[in-house]
C-alpha cells in the first residue's frame, strides 16, 4: 500500500462534533479497506486565498493514510458529494530521503567539516573596476 496525504476543506460554521462525525467519515473507509490511518492534524479555521461557495474561510484538517489505490476514487467521489467539503486534494506521500552522513575528516568532527570555510579570494577589494566595454577610451 501506498501513502496518501489528503487535505480537506470543510465549511467553517460546522460546529466541533460535526467536524469530528466527518473526520471520522474519512478515516472509517480507509481502516475497513486494510489501510492505515498514519495521522489526522486540524489546521483549524484559515482564510481562503478566493472565496469558494460564498464563504472566506474553511477548516483545514489533512490526514496522512496507507491506503490502497482504489480507495481514493471512493474517497473523492464521496467527498463530492459531500455538501460540508469545500474543497479536497489527496497526493502520494514524498519519499522520505534516506540521510548520508559524510565521513568525518582526521581530528576534524563531522559537523565541522561540512561547514564552509571563508577563503580570502572572496574577501572585498579596493581596486578600480575597468570602464564599462561601450565607454570611449580617452587618449
Amino acid at each position: 500500500m501506498k501513502i496518501y496525504e489528503t487535505t480537506i476543506i470543510y465549511d467553517p460554521s460546522l460546529e466541533e462534533t460535526r467536524l469530528n462525525e466527518e473526520v471520522d467519515r474519512v478515516t472509517q473507509p480507509i481502516i475497513t479497506a486494510g489501510g492505515e490511518v498514519v495521522e489526522v492534524q486540524r489546521w483549524g479555521k484559515k482564510k481562503l486565498a478566493y472565496i469558494i461557495r460564498k464563504r472566506r474561510d474553511g477548516l483545514y484538517v489533512h490526514i496522512k493514510h496507507k491506503s490502497p489505490p482504489g480507495l481514493i476514487a471512493e474517497m473523492e467521489r464521496r467527498f463530492r458529494l459531500s455538501e460540508s467539503v469545500l474543497r479536497h486534494l489527496t497526493v502520494m506521500a514524498p519519499k522520505d530521503e534516506p540521510v548520508v552522513e559524510a565521513p568525518a575528516t582526521e581530528g576534524v568532527p563531522a559537523v565541522a567539516a561540512a561547514e564552509p570555510v571563508a577563503s580570502d579570494s572572496a574577501a572585498p577589494t579596493t581596486e578600480a573596476a575597468p570602464p564599462p566595454a561601450s565607454a570611449p577610451i580617452p587618449e
